[in-house]
């Protein structure tokens, strides 16, 4: 499985991106030092998500690629190290080659991110370099659904202030963090609307958390947890290689991530997603949202464990074992929410046209037993085209490798922000850029 961060998909800047970029610093004519600054600020974006595209690249192949002059970019190369965000190779371009040798730069391994998750069952939290480079990873269960978020929020604070003292013990600059969470969110301000399995409503998670870890230059992302799972899976999982697809996020309950064109469907109100609340059995178990026969009340990972037998706190792991073993419970179990959650993505199909459904979480480890009944129901109900099932490749971590991935890629995009610890993160818009 390779890191979420390493070398983010962010495709090299096109010509007419950056033709406005390649005149001299000097040369700029009626330009203003405030419009001089903003070109250098682009500049030494498009340089830094190169090298973060392509691998490690010489000034050379990067003035090629870009069309900026090759003594700006020696100027832009020089201010990224500085910045901790470009290294030295020691290696060549071409070895062998005849000629003064052309020295690469790669992305540097001093400035990472964190990323967290605060889920019904469990807190994890993840430390990624912008090289890639996992330094730090946690997870660890909780007790009880219906905890007070004060409570469950010191913890996840005492657990990210430990995750970025070691990394900082290895001379790393943790500048931000991503929390993943379940539930609906408002980025704006960073507040949880509403998590029904966690039973919190309206708690403001991003401004209880800044306070906790009383680090006024750290960014502060707040998102979905089956959103950063999916834009995870999208930079550097299973679906690096698609532009349409579904991410089905399954823990407690379902969630689900979705991804058009190469970015994320996040509706009018920023909600887009929500498969769990999918209502498949009208007159089904009652929901923790307060409807009936919601897809989590068939596929959510409490509900397989209850119709298999098996004791609530088991896991995927017992789930896979009992499945392997032939159990007839845990069969059927499975075949049940493989079902439910066909007919739930048929809908999502039948609208969205997809490349293909990812299953994540607990259900991608139970992916061989999940895929016949879902795709049985998407042949059976949807119109026209095909629909890949994949297992997810990031599973139960993707939703903390997004986060931090999140936070790199802003600061790639801005890595003129990086000196004050800071930098704008828009998931939405940072999507396949």
């Amino acid at each position: 499985m390779r890191p979420v961060a390493r070398a983010p998909r962010t495709p090299a800047p096109r010509a007419s991106r950056t033709a406005a970029y390649t005149r001299q610093p000097g040369t700029l004519g009626g330009v203003g030092p405030a419009d001089q600054r903003a070109v250098r600020r682009a500049n030494l974006s498009a340089v830094a998500r190169l090298v973060a595209a392509e691998g490690p690249r010489s000034r050379a192949t990067i003035a090629l690629r870009t069309g900026i002059n090759k003594s700006t970019v020696s100027s832009l190369v020089a201010e990224l190290i500085d910045r901790g965000l470009l290294a030295e190779t020691g290696e060549q371009e071409h070895p062998g080659r005849v000629g003064r040798p052309a020295r690469t730069v790669t992305l540097g391994t001093g400035v990472a991110a964190a990323g967290l998750e605060l889920n019904v069952d469990h807190l994890a939290v993840c430390v990624v370099d912008l090289a890639g480079r996992v330094l730090h990873a946690e997870r660890v269960p909780t007790v009880g659904a219906a905890r007070r978020p004060a409570e469950v929020l010191d913890e996840l604070a005492h657990l990210a202030r430990a995750a970025i003292a070691a990394a900082r013990a290895r001379g790393v600059r943790v500048l931000g963090a991503g929390l993943a969470l379940p539930g609906l969110v408002d980025q704006r301000d960073g507040r949880l609307l509403l998590a029904p399995n966690l039973g919190w409503r309206e708690v403001p998670v991003r401004a209880e958390l800044a306070r906790r870890l009383a680090d006024p230059g750290m960014l502060l992302a707040v998102d979905n947890e089956a959103n950063l799972a999916a834009l995870a899976e999208h930079w550097d999982g299973a679906a690096r290689d698609l532009h349409d697809f579904v991410c089905v996020s399954g823990e407690i309950g379902i969630g689900g991530g979705v991804v058009v064109d190469g970015e994320l469907l996040r509706g009018a109100h920023g909600f887009g997603g929500e498969l769990g609340h999918v209502v498949v059995d009208p007159g089904g178990k009652p929901c923790a949202c307060g409807s009936r026969g919601c897809l989590e009340t068939i596929a959510g990972r409490a509900a397989v464990l209850r119709r298999a037998g098996c004791p609530p706190a088991a896991g995927a792991g017992v789930l896979r074992s009992r499945a392997e073993a032939g159990d007839t419970a845990t069969l059927a179990a499975l075949g049940d929410a493989g079902q439910a959650l066909g007919f739930a993505l048929a809908a999502v199909v039948n609208v969205l046209d997809p490349e293909a459904v990812l299953l994540g979480g607990y259900l991608a480890p139970l992916a061989p037993w999940l895929e016949r009944p879902l795709a049985a129901e998407l042949a059976d109900r949807v119109l026209a085209g095909g629909c890949e099932v994949r297992a997810a490749a990031l599973a139960q971590g993707g939703a903390t490798r997004g986060g931090a991935a999140g936070v790199l890629r802003a600061i790639l995009a801005d890595p003129a922000a990086v000196q004050h610890g800071r930098a704008a993160v828009r998931y939405a818009s940072a999507v396949g850029r």
